[in-house]
């Protein structure tokens, strides 16, 4: 059977003492876990830790780890998702996916043809978290706040790339055999602007497509961060 995974924001130890209310409600209520019964707890580092309840209480919870397990991540790209913001089930739709994926972190940017401009990102962390957990990740993406094209593009310290129509096709562009911090640049569902495409061009920005297909903007961030991850 497999045993249910749950982050904690917290150092793990021996023993781990949650008190977090929201978690013991989950834990209680709708997984109906009980004392004896087992888990797998991560922190964002590079192990899980397999233990079991020593106590299962409304006000707190006792854990006993007797398990830990490093957790390899066999992806050697940093994938950084520059994703225009469109309409917000749409944008926690590419969080939730691209996170099980392995993306490494997600910027929401401000393009000219934004549809919207700001998103709930401690729902998107919730997302992200939810997502992990299912998926047996260890590390949780960072969401950051959204902010301008120019001004996300301008301090990223990767290599970064844009995903347009006119580029070259993606396996012929990027390469995940090298260890990489890697920005993929995706415009909203109206595309980039003559502006934005000029701004490409001046930075050396170099573009890859998916082919002929029209992809909505969704679709184009779990696809295009797929073939780059799982190559």
């Amino acid at each position: 059977m497999r045993l249910h995974r749950f982050y904690i924001n917290q150092q793990i130890g021996k023993e781990v003492r949650i008190e977090d209310k929201e978690l013991l409600h989950q834990w209680q209520k709708v997984f109906r876990l009980k004392a004896s019964d087992r888990v797998i707890l991560f922190n964002g580092g590079d192990s899980e830790y397999e233990g079991f309840f020593k106590i299962l209480a409304k006000n707190e919870a006792v854990i006993q780890i007797d398990k830990e397990r490093e957790v390899k991540n066999p992806v050697n790209i940093e994938l950084h998702i520059f994703q225009s913001i469109i309409k917000k089930d749409n944008f926690e739709f590419i969080v939730e996916k691209c996170t099980e994926i392995g993306v490494s972190a997600f910027h929401p940017i401000i393009s000219e043809r934004s549809e919207k401009k700001s998103l709930n990102i401690e729902r998107l962390n919730k997302i992200a978290k939810e997502s992990a957990e299912q998926s047996g990740k260890t590390k949780l993406p960072e969401i950051f706040a959204p902010e301008s094209f120019g001004k996300a593009i301008k301090d990223f310290d990767g290599e970064l790339f844009v995903l347009d129509f006119d580029g070259e096709i993606l396996s012929k562009t990027i390469s995940s055999k090298e260890n990489k911090k890697i920005g993929i640049l995706i415009g909203p569902e109206g595309g980039w602007s003559e502006n934005e495409r000029i701004v490409f061009d001046e930075m050396g920005i170099k573009s890859f497509s998916l082919g002929e297909q029209i992809l909505r903007a969704e679709t184009a961030a779990i696809v295009s961060s797929a073939l780059i991850l799982m190559q």
